[in-house]
């Protein structure tokens, strides 16, 4: 086991009974009729793929919806506040390319059903139609409108307040000292730089964390939750699946969104980060204290995605292809970011951010 530099004695299983309970077992057959009783939607079914909740894309005669029935390890609190949350940005940014929450039958937005003598909560949104991010292409125009987006998300919920949004996540790049429990999952070549890049988090980047503004954040937008527009695949459609949504610091979320687009095959592999940055610093002007802590937090969530990924394919090995999608991507931005001249990555970002003279 690695020796951890955590005050804090890490346990495993903090925070993770969600991530090791298995989805529920719900049939195409179940699905669709729980759909006509519980919604009054008839049609066809398909089934998504998920790690936690079971999913059902389903085309009725009053539009497509995904039907989830969410993990029984979820904490009731936590639906509630993911599905207020979506509620909140209806009311808040109605403009804003989100699933809407469709309520039951019976008025309830998060009904409950019985499935193999075990209930389990619904929750049925709109299905916004494209593709995802990583099957289009990258220009500086869809970083651009991605950042403000993003921003336009995170100005909705400013205001929104839910006592569930403070929780415990394993994915919350705030508390990353979290994965050290897991990093016997990664291979001899990673482990030095993970460790390396949790040290320093540890010492020089947490502490400073506590005192920057902090409200509700989406948490996780990464390509395959950006879909795009299927006739021009460069323009975003939609921003979905809010179910690493917390209470953090603001620059959490970039610092998620960010690590997903290093482009390490480019002259530039900043390009896309840039962009996206200066288009949100437009919207949300970026304070000097968050720009200075970002470039570790990039890093530090590509860490925690190829630890949590190996973890997870540890223990379903069954899903491993799906888990690991994006391993061999991500260690390779994560190499070549770490290789950058020492703070050419924030000086970047602080460029990014700054007005040129006229």
């Amino acid at each position: 086991m690695v020796a951890s530099m955590s005050d804090a004695i890490m346990v495993k299983g903090c925070c993770t009974e969600l991530m090791t309970t298995q989805a529920p077992n719900v049939s195409p057959a179940e699905a669709l009729e729980i759909a006509d009783r519980v919604y009054g939607l008839k049609g066809t079914l398909k089934l998504l793929n998920g790690e936690r909740d079971a999913n059902f894309l389903i085309r009725s005669n009053r539009g497509a919806f995904v039907l989830k029935f969410i993990n029984p390890a979820e904490d009731p609190g936590v639906i509630s506040f993911q599905t207020q949350a979506l509620l909140h940005i209806e009311r808040h940014g109605a403009h804003l390319p989100v699933p809407r929450v469709l309520p039951a039958l019976s008025g309830e937005v998060e009904p409950k059903v019985l499935v193999s003598e075990q209930t389990l909560t619904l929750r049925t949104v709109s299905y916004l139609d494209g593709i995802s991010q990583n099957l289009g292409k990258p220009s500086v125009a869809l970083m651009r409108e991605l950042g403000t987006s993003l921003a336009e998300i995170n100005l909705a919920l400013n205001d929104f307040q839910h006592p569930a949004a403070h929780r415990d996540l394993l994915w919350d790049v705030g508390h990353a000292e979290r994965i050290r429990p897991y990093l016997d999952n990664l291979d001899v070549d990673q482990l030095p730089l993970v460790c390396a890049l949790l040290d320093s988090y540890e010492t020089s980047v947490k502490p400073r964390l506590a005192k920057l503004r902090a409200q509700v954040i989406h948490n996780d937008l990464n390509p395959h939750n950006v879909m795009l527009d299927c006739e021009t695949a460069s323009r975003v459609a939609a921003i979905i699946d809010f179910g690493d949504a917390l209470h953090a610091p603001l620059i959490n979320e970039l610092g998620t969104a960010l690590s997903y687009q290093f482009d390490a095959d480019a002259t530039d592999p900043l390009w896309q980060i840039k962009a996206f940055v200066a288009a949100y610093h437009a919207k949300i002007p970026l304070q000097r204290e968050e720009l200075a802590v970002l470039g570790e937090l990039i890093a530090m969530r590509m860490a925690m995605a190829i630890t949590i990924a190996q973890w997870r394919a540890s223990l379903y090995p069954e899903n491993r292809t799906y888990v690991l999608r994006n391993l061999r991507t991500t260690w390779r931005n994560l190499q070549c970011l770490t290789a950058l001249p020492e703070g050419l990555l924030t000086q970047s970002l602080i460029n990014a951010c700054t007005p040129e003279a006229p």
